[in-house]
């Protein structure tokens, strides 16, 4: 653990294998098995039909930089935060979807459901995009992209509060390879950011002050 505490790049997870299926690793880093028991059932999937049986295709997906086996942290490959990619692999439902992710080049393929729609079956995978800052609630990239480019990124696709923004404006985004975001982004130079807001906070955040302003009137009436 504190061999890959030393390692200041922003993004990456680890993989503990010798407790698979344990939060143990979570106090520590970003963990593939997450820090809690009770999982997204898409993430899942993944974990008990892929990541337990060792494939290194899915780990890289999801930026597995280390490995902790034996006691030892062992580094990999993997595709970075965010990376391009060249082909759409079309499916009609999530269990091919599922399916799917374990037979294609997910370096430069993304599997996507048919429900997607405006997306173009070949893009430019030559541009280069980075991970800039990174908080659990705002992620923030800076790319370059020669033209229209289709960009996966390997955070899990939640839409319940996640809102993507291009050079501040809002976009949409959509699923891919199953639990990841994917988006197709403009050609040139231009700054990404993903913002986390919990449902309904504003109205929460509202009734809390308005509480806590009625606690306080409370007790200057009592004093």
């Amino acid at each position: 653990d504190n061999d890959i505490l030393r390692d200041k790049e922003l993004g990456f997870r680890v993989y503990d294998a010798d407790s698979r299926g344990s939060a143990r690793a979570a106090n520590f880093h970003r963990s593939v098995d997450g820090y809690h028991g009770a999982k997204l059932q898409r993430y899942d999937d993944v974990l008990q039909r892929y990541i337990y049986n060792g494939d290194t295709e899915i780990l890289a997906m999801l930026n597995t930089k280390y490995i902790i086996k034996d006691k030892k942290a062992n580094e990999t490959y993997t595709f970075g935060p965010a990376w391009f990619v060249e082909y759409v692999e079309e499916v009609k439902t999530p269990a091919e979807e599922l399916d799917m992710i374990g037979g294609v080049d997910l370096a430069t393929t993304a599997v996507v459901n048919k429900e997607v729609k405006g997306l173009e079956k070949f893009y430019d995978a030559t541009g280069d995009i980075e991970l800039v800052e990174y908080a659990p609630n705002y992620l923030k990239y800076e790319y370059t992209a020669p033209a229209e480019s289709l960009c996966v990124f390997s955070e899990i696709y939640y839409p319940d509060g996640w809102t993507a923004y291009v050079d501040g404006k809002e976009v949409d985004y959509f699923s891919v390879n199953y639990i990841l975001r994917g988006m197709v982004l403009p050609e040139g130079e231009h700054t990404v950011e993903w913002r986390f807001r919990a449902p309904n906070w504003t109205m929460a955040n509202t009734i809390t002050g308005i509480a806590s302003w009625l606690i306080i009137l409370s007790l200057v009436a009592v004093a």
